[in-house]
């Protein structure tokens, strides 16, 4: 993948990286410095994989995330909840808040296909579960979800929409929750409940929110400095 390629590939995923070792980390700071990481390394690697390979990008995130993690474990347990409520995405916080008391692996699915909008066989590869567990998942957690929103909700009245009760088995498509998306939106299911509803307006104003535009342009910044890094190496080996 050459320069031209690798930059669109991360400029235009970059919200995607970040939302997701956000998730993981649950910290600005550190989710900088591991999204920082995960594009120097692949930019590195840039060779083993394609410019729609999203796939090796989050493995390499994932992996880094980790390691990030279990060096800060103690520090997160003393000030998870200020990070949450400081955080200068409102919306991403909700988001974490909503699912800071389920496992990291549950918070993780959620975060990858209704932030991130992976397929079911990619979220698979990626956590290395089966596809049925990962519904599983999914299911759970969107239930659990829900009834934060609204504890004294019921789940019965889902039966009326056949999309939406596919939603919550945790078996819809993507293509199925695109159209809830777009139904959600445009305002155009009007006897779906208000916590379905504000469900859905969640993950639709967190798929259009950009990250942090410090982070932003820490990380622009950062691109320039190891393609410049490399172009300089190259240029000394060559007059050696």
């Amino acid at each position: 993948m050459d320069k031209s390629h690798f930059n669109t590939f991360i400029f235009s995923n970059a919200d995607k990286i970040y939302y997701y070792v956000y998730c993981l980390l649950r910290n600005e700071e550190e989710t900088h410095q591991v999204v920082s990481l995960t594009i120097e390394q692949c930019w590195m690697e840039r060779k083993k994989f394609s410019h729609t390979d999203m796939i090796y990008v989050f493995k390499t995130a994932r992996k880094l995330a980790a390691v990030k993690a279990s060096g800060a474990e103690n520090r997160m347990e003393l000030s998870y909840t200020d990070n949450l409520e400081n955080a200068t995405n409102p919306i991403l916080s909700r988001f974490c808040i909503l699912t800071q008391d389920l496992s990291p692996l549950q918070a993780e699915v959620m975060c990858l296909r209704s932030m991130v909008r992976l397929r079911m066989d990619d979220i698979s590869i990626l956590v290395g579960l089966g596809i049925n567990n990962v519904q599983s998942i999914l299911s759970v957690v969107r239930k659990i979800i829900r009834a934060r929103i609204d504890p004294n909700g019921i789940l019965n009245d889902l039966r009326r929409n056949e999309v939406l009760t596919k939603y919550y088995s945790g078996k819809s498509t993507i293509e199925e929750e695109e159209q809830l998306r777009l139904y959600f939106s445009r305002m155009d299911l009007s006897d779906i409940t208000v916590a379905d509803r504000e469900h859905f307006q969640l993950f639709l104003r967190i798929g259009n929110a950009p990250m942090p535009t410090d982070c932003s342009d820490r990380l622009l910044l950062k691109i320039k400095e190891i393609q410049n890094r490399g172009w300089r190496s190259a240029f000394l080996k060559f007059f050696k």
